[in-house]
C-alpha cells in the first residue's frame, strides 16, 4: 500500500524519528458497475467487494483478507460476510480458492457494452490487476473499434438480438446459458424452446 509519511520537525519538541502517516492507497471502481450493478448487489455485497478489492496485490490482483477482516471492515457479521461473498461468486465478480489456512480471491471486472442507440450488445470481462488497468482499458477500446470478441486478457460475452422482416434469431454465449440455467430455469427452458422452434422453422424453409 502507498503511504504518505511526514517527518515531524524538531521545533515541535517531538522526536525527529516520529512520523505522521496517511494511507493513500486507492483502487478502481468503474462507473458502469455503479450504474448497472450496484442496486442489484445491494450495499453489503458492494461493501464486501470493496474490502476484497482494497486488498488486491498491485501486480497479480490476488487478494487474501480473512473473513473476520472482511466482516470488520464492511461493518457486518462474519456469517453475513460469507453470504455476500457467495453472492459475489454467483454473479461472477469474484472467484475463491482455498490455500493452506486462508482464502484467495481474484476479481473479475465486468463492463456492459451498448450500441449507439443505447441497446445492450455484450459484456466485457477481464481479471482485475491494478497495475495493468490503463493498458487493459486501451485494449478494450481497440477491441470495440475493431469489433473483436477476444483480446489479450479480455473476453466479450455477446448477447445479440438479430431481427429483420424474414428472419428472427438470437445468439447467447454458453456461459450465459449455463448461468441462466442455475439462476432461472424457467427462462432457460423457454429460451431453449424458442431456439428449437426457430431451427425447425428454418429447416422447413430449406
Amino acid at each position: 500500500m502507498n503511504e504518505l509519511e511526514i517527518s515531524v520537525d524538531a521545533a515541535t519538541g517531538q522526536d525527529p524519528q516520529d512520523q505522521l502517516k496517511s494511507n493513500t492507497y486507492w483502487f478502481h471502481i468503474f462507473q458502469a458497475m455503479v450504474d448497472h450493478e450496484l442496486a442489484k448487489l445491494g450495499p453489503y455485497a458492494f461493501a464486501v467487494y470493496c474490502v476484497i478489492k482494497s486488498h488486491c496485490d498491485l501486480k497479480t490482483g490476488l487478494s487474501i483478507p480473512s473473513i473476520p477482516t472482511i466482516a470488520r471492515k464492511a461493518g457486518i457479521s462474519s456469517r453475513q460476510a460469507m453470504r455476500e461473498i457467495k453472492l459475489l461468486e454467483t454473479l461472477g465478480y469474484i472467484s475463491r480458492t482455498r490455500s493452506r489456512k486462508h482464502n484467495e480471491y481474484k476479481l473479475t471486472e465486468r463492463i456492459a457494452i451498448s450500441d449507439s442507440k443505447g441497446r445492450h450488445r455484450g459484456q466485457a470481462q477481464w481479471e482485475y490487476r491494478p497495475a495493468q488497468i490503463r493498458s487493459t482499458i486501451e485494449e478494450l477500446k481497440r477491441m470495440l473499434f475493431t469489433r473483436e470478441a477476444v483480446g489479450q486478457g479480455i473476453h466479450i460475452e455477446h448477447l445479440q438480438i438479430i431481427e429483420n422482416q424474414t428472419n428472427i434469431g438470437f445468439q447467447i454465449s454458453q456461459a450465459d446459458l449455463d448461468q441462466l440455467a442455475e439462476s432461472n430455469p424457467d427462462i432457460y427452458n423457454k429460451l431453449l424452446s424458442i431456439r428449437s422452434s426457430i431451427r425447425e422453422r428454418n429447416t422447413t424453409k430449406i
